[in-house]
């Protein structure tokens, strides 16, 4: 089991005034939540069993009866429109909540990273670190080789000890999504779930973006949050979600062969995607 590493002392979260969570950046440490962490799952694999779950007590339901398995080193993609559930699965699926009715099982190595990545008040040494204390600045390269983002070290004036965030020289969106990317590959867990991770990129960094996810995913099982549909279709599978029910699972060729949501979902999306273009 991974424990959520603590935040050294002198680096401070970024905008904590806001209430901003770290839970993004840390593999999370589900031993120390026993409650929450349900019973821990045949090798990599995740299973999850008539799950229910709602925010207040008597408030409608987020999630009704979902079912689903992810299989060892699978990826699987998560869709629906907003409100549908979907974040709300990974973080049960993470551990971040419990289940009203219903079982989790999850590899103990589990890591979730979201939209909204922090940048530490710190070096970027130490931004990377968080999960992997004992890196060494070959393995905090390569990681950072890993998801394309080995020429920041180089823009920044000393290198990896270079203060970052709001105490030091300011990173991008791509960026900080990079370095939270690079964390990831740095803790090296079974469970990558990535909940919409590339989404505040926009459009000039999603390739950039994409590859990177795609490198976090490869060889480990991977839920993936998908904000943009090509994200969902270069997955194994996908699941579509409806007012907290998957109403669909397959392929993408599939699922666009059947012509039912995820067909006019996709369709809809390469629309945009040519008007964008064009």
């Amino acid at each position: 089991m991974l424990a959520v590493p603590m935040i050294p002392r002198g680096l401070a979260v970024e905008g904590a005034e806001r209430g901003a969570e770290v839970r993004d950046v840390c593999v999370a440490d589900l031993a120390r939540h026993p409650a929450r962490a349900g019973r821990s799952g045949p090798g990599d694999s995740v299973r999850v069993e008539s799950v229910r779950f709602q925010y207040d007590a008597g408030g409608p339901r987020v999630l009704d009866d979902v079912d689903l398995t992810v299989g060892t080193g699978e990826r699987l993609a998560v869709v629906g429109a907003s409100g549908a559930g979907k974040t709300t699965l990974a973080g049960v699926v993470a551990g971040i909540h419990e289940p009203a009715t219903g079982s989790v099982a999850r590899p103990e190595r589990t890591a979730v990273i979201t939209q909204e990545s922090h940048v530490f008040a710190g070096t970027l040494r130490d931004n990377l670190t968080l999960a992997a204390p004992d890196a060494t600045d070959e393995q905090i390269r390569d990681a950072l080789e890993t998801t394309g983002a080995d020429g920041l070290v180089e823009l920044l004036p000393d290198g990896l000890d270079t203060d970052v965030g709001a105490r030091g020289t300011a990173l991008t969106p791509a960026q900080a999504q990079q370095v939270a990317l690079a964390r990831v590959v740095l803790a090296d867990p079974d469970l990558a779930i990535l909940d919409e991770a590339t989404a505040e990129a926009g459009s000039t960094h999603a390739e950039l973006l994409a590859r990177a996810a795609d490198a976090v995913l490869r060889g480990r099982t991977g839920l993936v949050i998908a904000h943009r549909l090509s994200q969902a279709a270069a997955c194994d599978r996908i699941v579509v979600m409806e007012r907290g029910r998957i109403v669909e699972n397959g392929s993408h060729d599939e699922l666009v062969a059947a012509g039912g949501r995820y067909a006019r979902l996709w369709n809809s999306w390469n629309r945009g995607t040519r008007t964008s273009a064009g």
